[in-house]
C-alpha cells in the first residue's frame, strides 16, 4: 500500500513539473505566473471586454467602448491587457467608427496606471500615426509585449507617451513606431521589422533628454530593392548628447540570424537629421551594407549639429564596395564624432 503511495506521489510530482516546464516556455515572464489580465475579443468593428475575474465589461461594442469600459473597471490601477485568447490573434480590421482600425490610450476621459500589452493583434491601420493599430497619447506609460501588425501599409505603434517594447514581434509595411513626443521610447526586446522606406522606427520629438533608450532586441529593414533606414531620427533637436542611447540589442537589415547565410541590406542603419546626440555603447551591433559615400551605417545628415559617440559596442558596414563607409556626415565642423577605438568596433575604420 505504502508502495503504491509513493508512486502515485512519485507520477504527481513528475506531472507538475512538466505542467511548469510548458508555461515557462510559453511565458514571457520565464516561468513566473503571468498576472490575470482584460481580454480583448472580437472582430468586424463588434468586440468584448472581459475582467481578469471574468466579468463581461462590454459585448460586441466599438473598440471605443470597450476601451472606456476597461478604464472605467480599472480605476486607474496597474493592469495587464491581453489581445485575443490564448490561441487567437484579435483582428481590428472593419468597424463603422476610427476605433473599429485604431485603438487609442489617452487621459482625455479619465487617467490610467500602467498598462501592460500582450497577446497578438492585427488591423488595417491607416497612412498617418492617428491611424495607427495602436495609438498612445497624454500622460500614459505603457509596457508591450505583445505581438502587433498590419493588413497593409501602415503604422503599427503611434506614441507620444512613455513606451517600452520588451518582447513580441511588431511587423508592418510602414514605419513600426512613430515617436513624437518628450516622452521615452525604450526597447528592451522584441523585434521590430518593416520594409518602411523612412524609418522601421521614426523619432520626430523635440525638447530636452534622451528620447530613446535601447538596450536589447532587434530593429530591422526587410526588403533589399527599397533601401530604408532602421532608425530615422528626424529632427530630434534636444541638443542633448544622449538624445537617443543604444548599449545593446542589433539595429540593422540582416535576415538569416537564426539559420543559413546571413544577407544585409544597403540601407543605412542610423540616419539623423537633428541635432541631439547620439550614443553608442554595451554590447551593441549597428550593421549594414550601404554602398555610399553620403550615406554609410550611421549618417548625420544636418550641417548645424548632431554628435555621434561610440564608447564600446560595433558600428559595421558589410559591404565590400569602395565607397562602403561605418560613419559619415554631412560637416565635419559641426557634427562630431568621438569613438573610443578599443572596446568600440568600427569597420571600416572611420574616415574623418
Amino acid at each position: 500500500m505504502n508502495k503504491r503511495i509513493k508512486q502515485i506521489g512519485f507520477i504527481a510530482f513528475i506531472a507538475v513539473i512538466i505542467a511548469l516546464t510548458l508555461t515557462a516556455c510559453d511565458n514571457p515572464t520565464g516561468g513566473q505566473p503571468l498576472p490575470p489580465a482584460y481580454i480583448l475579443t472580437g472582430g468586424s468593428g463588434a468586440f468584448t471586454a472581459t475582467s481578469p475575474t471574468g466579468t463581461v465589461l462590454a459585448e460586441d461594442q466599438t473598440m471605443l467602448n470597450v476601451i472606456a469600459a476597461i478604464r472605467e473597471h480599472a480605476d486607474g490601477e496597474d493592469i495587464h491587457i491581453q489581445f485575443g485568447s490564448s490561441e487567437q490573434t484579435l483582428n481590428t480590421a472593419g468597424g463603422t467608427d476610427n476605433m473599429g482600425i485604431s485603438i487609442t490610450f489617452n487621459t482625455t476621459n479619465g487617467p490610467w496606471g500602467h498598462i501592460t500589452l500582450r497577446g497578438s493583434i492585427t488591423g488595417n491601420s491607416g497612412p498617418t500615426p492617428g491611424n495607427a493599430v495602436i495609438s498612445v497619447a497624454n500622460d500614459i506609460s505603457i509596457t508591450s509585449t505583445a505581438n502587433i501588425s498590419t493588413n497593409r501599409p501602415g503604422f503599427s505603434l503611434a506614441n507620444s507617451a512613455n513606451l517600452t517594447i520588451t518582447g513580441g514581434t511588431i511587423s508592418s509595411g510602414q514605419t513600426i513606431v512613430v515617436h513624437n513626443s518628450t516622452g521615452l521610447l525604450t526597447i528592451s526586446g522584441g523585434i521590430l521589422s518593416s520594409t518602411a522606406t523612412n524609418g522601421t522606427i521614426r523619432l520626430q520629438n523635440t525638447g530636452t533628454g534622451s528620447k530613446m533608450i535601447m538596450s536589447g532586441g532587434t530593429v530591422r529593414h526587410t526588403i533589399s530593392n527599397n533601401p530604408g533606414y532602421e532608425i530615422y531620427a528626424i529632427g530630434v533637436q534636444s541638443n542633448h548628447e544622449d538624445a537617443v542611447i543604444i548599449s545593446g540589442g542589433t539595429v540593422g537589415s540582416m535576415t538569416g540570424e537564426h539559420g543559413g547565410a546571413i544577407t544585409e541590406y544597403p540601407n543605412m542603419a542610423i540616419y539623423s537629421t537633428g541635432t541631439g546626440g547620439i550614443t553608442i555603447r554595451g554590447n551593441a551591433l549597428i550593421t549594414s551594407a550601404n554602398n555610399s559615400t553620403s550615406g554609410g551605417t550611421i549618417r548625420l545628415n544636418n550641417s548645424a549639429g548632431g554628435t555621434l559617440t561610440v564608447q564600446s559596442g560595433t558600428v559595421r558596414n558589410t559591404n565590400t564596395g569602395s565607397n562602403a563607409r561605418s560613419i559619415t556626415r554631412a560637416n565635419p565642423a559641426n557634427n562630431t564624432v568621438t569613438l573610443t577605438i578599443p572596446p568600440a568596433v568600427i569597420q571600416p575604420a572611420f574616415a574623418p
